[in-house]
């Protein structure tokens, strides 16, 4: 079993922007009876659901895995963890869920579509969860080729509480500021307009109120973009840096711009270049 990272909001898209990058989770999971701690791991909560939801008595399942998102640093380990039980519980059981009936449950677990749809389908992906449950997306075909350039602190931050310190309202302005933006990125992605990226990443609803958590963050953001990233955002909750850049055009320079950044402000932390992905979760036979 394969799931993708995945990057939400991208920037105005909260809640409901996303997509899959080409770093995989991987997961062998064989029947077992000792799965004792299956409270605490996501992929096997996932797993006991999908039985739970079809009738089938739950076999329990011993997992070997092979982890190379790094947990809470806004690259969507969560919904591949979550995406992974669910898949190999449903192949397990033959197959009884189908795409709309995975999505439903496997959003329902994690509680918002915008990492969980691209995972489990991969591109990029608008996706939203109706007040019945039910998940309506639709890809975004991409006029353009992209890398992603992420810079991933040490330090992580959990999602719960970074979804804390949003306010419980906003102003009418911050919510057409962040609405026009986000139409604007689904339009800057499948036309190829590249050069409407930097304004379609801005931000008024989630990335103001999580800064503080990661204060270097905004440096790097403005690192990025002065080296030419095409838009800059943070990934999920943060506190991973993604900046966007034409592949094989000036990724070095974001790079550096990123590495070296980080460094003065003392900042430890990886660099990944990532591929988009269009292959979302799957079992491998």
């Amino acid at each position: 079993m394969r799931a993708p990272a995945t990057s939400a909001n991208l920037g105005a898209g909260f809640d409901c922007l996303g997509l899959a990058l080409d770093l995989w989770n991987e997961v062998i999971a064989t029947p077992s009876e000792f799965d004792a701690d299956d409270d605490a791991n996501l992929i096997l909560r996932a797993a006991r659901a999908t039985y739970a939801l079809v009738g089938a008595e739950y076999p329990g399942f011993a997992l070997h895995c092979t982890n190379r998102i790094i947990y809470s640093r806004g690259l969507g380990s969560s919904a591949a963890a979550i995406t992974c039980g669910v898949l190999f519980a449903n192949h397990c059981l033959g197959s009884p869920l189908d795409e709309s009936a995975i999505l439903d449950l496997a959003v329902r677990l994690e509680g918002h579509p915008d990492n969980v749809v691209p995972c489990v389908l991969g591109g990029a992906r608008v996706a939203l969860r109706l007040d019945d449950g039910h998940v309506v997306q639709s890809q975004v075909s991409l006029a353009l080729q992209l890398t992603a350039v992420c810079f991933v602190p040490e330090i992580g931050i959990a999602t719960p509480h970074a979804r804390g310190l949003l306010p419980v309202s906003v102003s009418h302005a911050d919510a057409v500021f962040n609405v026009a933006r986000a139409s604007l990125m689904v339009a800057a992605l499948s036309s190829g307009r590249a050069d409407l990226l930097a304004e379609a990443t801005r931000d008024r609803l989630h990335q103001p109120y999580r800064v503080p958590l990661f204060p270097a963050g905004a440096t790097l953001l403005d690192a990025a973009m002065h080296a030419g990233a095409l838009g800059s955002f943070m990934s999920g909750a943060g506190p991973t840096v993604l900046a966007l850049r034409a592949s094989n055009s000036a990724v070095g320079a974001v790079s550096d711009a990123l590495t070296s950044t980080a460094r003065h402000e003392g900042v430890a932390g990886s660099l990944l270049r990532l591929g988009l992905s269009d292959q979302g979760a799957h079992v491998v036979a």
